[in-house]
């Protein structure tokens, strides 16, 4: 059997193992980057994930699947996310679909949404991810592999505080490298920029950080 056979990039969060990604539904939380391969992996991938953004910093965990045919990857994540004042809670969801391969499944492409939420006493914020994604993938050796990404999307953030509600869309950016240290554990490394909100409206005002690590619970064969 080829190499290329046996690296299968596993792709979630967005949520990498043989190249797994249990990262997805972190990246609709604050200070965290929305990151997105253009691969799924069959099976379950869980994992951990740190976000930094300005003032901000978030840990997360997130849990991926995906079918033995690999059409589509669910992804659901929660954690918490810390500023100079406090912290808050925050939790999300998304799916992936791949949609075309070329080079003999070197290259990829593939579409996603999702939605996330994070909430501090009566305050509230919501954001709604819509994107694409394109991605290269090379295997090193037959159970290791390494791909790198980039995922256009555009957000809409909506922020509501008992009768206040803003609502701001922004399109941006991010670029990632999903990397398989062993056979079942990978690790993700991106970030995120873009379109800023600014004054008082709701959004990412920068760059945003994330590293994350994967670890395959079940593989579908």
């Amino acid at each position: 059997m080829s190499h290329r056979r046996h690296f299968r990039p596993f792709v979630l969060f967005g949520c990498a193992l043989p190249l797994v990604v249990a990262r997805g539904a972190a990246g609709q939380m604050p200070a965290t980057p929305v990151l997105q391969n253009a691969w799924a992996n069959a099976g379950v991938t869980a994992a951990i994930d740190y976000g930094h953004a300005q003032g901000e910093n978030a840990w997360a965990a997130a849990l991926a699947w995906a079918p033995r045919q690999s059409r589509f990857q669910l992804s659901v994540g929660g954690g918490a996310i810390n500023d100079s004042a406090a912290t808050r809670s925050g939790y999300g969801g998304r799916i992936s679909i791949p949609v075309r391969q070329f080079a003999g499944g070197s290259i990829g492409t593939g579409v996603f949404a999702g939605v996330g939420f994070t909430s501090k006493a009566a305050a509230r914020e919501s954001n709604f991810p819509v994107g694409a994604s394109f991605g290269f993938r090379h295997a090193l050796g037959a159970t290791r592999g390494i791909s790198a990404y980039v995922a256009p999307f555009w957000v809409l953030t909506r922020f509501k505080q008992d009768t206040v509600s803003r609502t701001r869309g922004l399109v941006r950016g991010s670029v990632g490298v999903d990397v398989t240290l062993a056979s079942q554990l990978g690790l993700t490394i991106g970030y995120e920029d873009g379109a800023r909100a600014k004054g008082i409206d709701p959004g990412a005002r920068g760059g945003v950080f994330g590293i994350a690590l994967s670890y395959a619970l079940r593989r579908q064969q």
